[in-house]
């Protein structure tokens, strides 16, 4: 990371494009990719689906001959649902938010509930921290890096989210840790502490850390095209969006345990400055003692 001077902005103002809270439409997600491999999931009991509305599993008694489907919702209840109308999510998840190569440990599927937990409320804790530095400061850097701790509390906060669900819950978080409404005091210390995260499976961790190291590099690329000189508010933003995706992609690749991450950060963050772009090779060789 440059340790070059930020520039400082009107206390309050946010830096623009994607890095601006803003409301989200509810997920648009299109069939048509699943229904040339059919097969391969065929809605069998225990599938995890979305209706549009819902998540829910297929029930004990699948798929009927008319291509109906019983559904048992999370919230309680049922649904009977033709087929059509239904996203087998695991398969969505891999389409849209495939998980990375590098697993530290194949034995294991469930990550500790306090490693978790740990992980979501330091994030809420950063993403407060970084908010008041931007009152303090003005600098759009510590907006960019608020933004990008509330996307990684938010991805913490779900099981099933995918990447636009997750920037929905970010808005939402983001909100939540400005200093105007009566919400602001959902992120006091004590509130932080209160908060838990939902059941994190090691698949799960190895997809958030390849969804932000390739946030990390979206943005990277982008900043590497442009001469520091001429960054803009927008760009300081985003260079503090990186630092957040970095530590996630980090994190989540190790399991989100306990413990200083500050050695593999630092060379997850020297492959984007080399202009490294693919998710598997920074996570490998961010872990791989042999390439250092």
């Amino acid at each position: 990371m440059t340790t070059t001077a930020k520039p400082r902005v009107q206390p309050g103002v946010p830096a623009g494009g994607e890095f601006t809270a803003y409301a989200h439409q509810d997920p648009s997600i299109t069939l048509a990719g699943f229904k040339a491999a059919e097969k391969a999931f065929s809605f069998r009991p225990g599938t995890r689906v979305f209706t549009g509305h819902e998540f829910g599993t297929v029930s004990e008694a699948g798929r009927d001959k008319n291509r109906n489907v019983t559904l048992n919702l999370d919230s309680g209840g049922q649904l009977f649902l033709k087929d059509d109308r239904l996203v087998p999510w695991d398969a969505h998840l891999d389409r849209v938010m495939p998980a990375t190569s590098y697993d530290p440990d194949p034995e294991t599927t469930e990550i500790d509930k306090d490693h978790a937990d740990r992980a979501l409320r330091m994030s809420l804790v950063r993403m407060r921290n970084a908010l008041d530095s931007v009152s303090r400061t003005g600098s759009t850097y510590y907006h960019g890096i608020a933004l990008g701790e509330a996307e990684v509390a938010a991805s913490l906060m779900s099981a099933d989210a995918d990447p636009e669900m997750i920037r929905t819950a970010r808005d939402e978080q983001l909100m939540l840790g400005l200093p105007v409404g009566p919400d602001h005091e959902e992120l006091s210390p004590t509130a932080i502490k209160k908060r838990s995260a939902a059941p994190l499976t090691s698949l799960r961790a190895r997809r958030l850390s390849r969804y932000f190291a390739s946030r990390a590099i979206e943005l990277q690329d982008h900043l590497g095209s442009i001469p520091q000189n001429d960054w803009e508010d927008s760009d300081w933003a985003k260079q503090g969006a990186v630092h957040s995706y970095s530590k996630a992609a980090v994190n989540f690749a190790n399991g989100v345990r306990p413990g200083d991450n500050q050695y593999h950060e630092e060379r997850f963050t020297r492959l984007l400055l080399e202009g490294e772009n693919n998710e598997d090779t920074v996570i490998g060789e961010t872990f791989d003692d042999t390439q250092w």
